[in-house]
């Protein structure tokens, strides 16, 4: 009877460390087929070309973008400031980190820019944009965008800073925190510096 427990204690051993061989050998088979992304930063206004890269599918050749400037704002002062104090969002934010963003497109005639793809993070945060004061401050209905070749636009892309998602210490020295916004993924991560 002894025997047969210490049998199947064996057998569960080695079927355990099988499975867990088989893992192994999955995450180094993909840790080496698809290997970490580079990872590019970028000063503010600095022209950064978006090139070969991508975010979701489309590559955006022939695209430059510059960050012009990047602010942060009480979400009241952001209103007032724009003449926007007849909006209102249900969820809205305390505080509003607003990029000016310059997108210039020398030769693509193919592809555009999906501006709700680009986030801002941090080494513990990523905040998405902010669709309804996007729409508000461009005067558009999309955030999607393609460009004419040889043109260039200015957006104003507001992203949503809540304080919940930071440290107290963080929350109180925001314009001294790091925060790069993300625009392209892969094959080489482009993050642009937001202070």
């Amino acid at each position: 009877m002894k025997r047969k427990k210490q049998k199947k204690r064996i057998i569960l051993l080695a079927v355990v460390l099988l499975i867990a061989a088989a893992w192994g050998m999955r995450v180094y088979w993909l840790n080496q087929k698809y290997p970490d992304v580079e990872r590019k930063t970028y000063d503010l206004q600095e022209e950064v070309e978006l090139g070969k890269d991508i975010i979701d599918y489309d590559t955006m050749k022939g695209y430059f973008v510059t960050i012009e400037s990047a602010d942060i704002y009480e979400y009241e002062d952001l209103l007032s400031q724009y003449d926007l104090e007849d909006f209102t969002e249900r969820d809205a934010p305390e505080r509003i980190y607003l990029l000016k963003v310059r997108l210039r497109n020398t030769n693509n005639t193919e592809t555009g820019i999906d501006l709700l793809s680009w986030k801002i993070q941090s080494n513990s945060v990523s905040q998405s944009l902010d669709f309804e004061l996007y729409y508000e401050l461009n005067q558009l209905d999309t955030y999607s965008v393609a460009l004419r070749e040889d043109s260039e636009k200015e957006f104003l892309l507001p992203y949503n800073l809540r304080k919940d998602f930071f440290y107290p210490s963080e929350w109180e020295n925001l314009e001294d925190y790091e925060m790069w916004l993300t625009v392209t993924w892969y094959p080489t991560k482009k993050m642009l510096l937001l202070i």
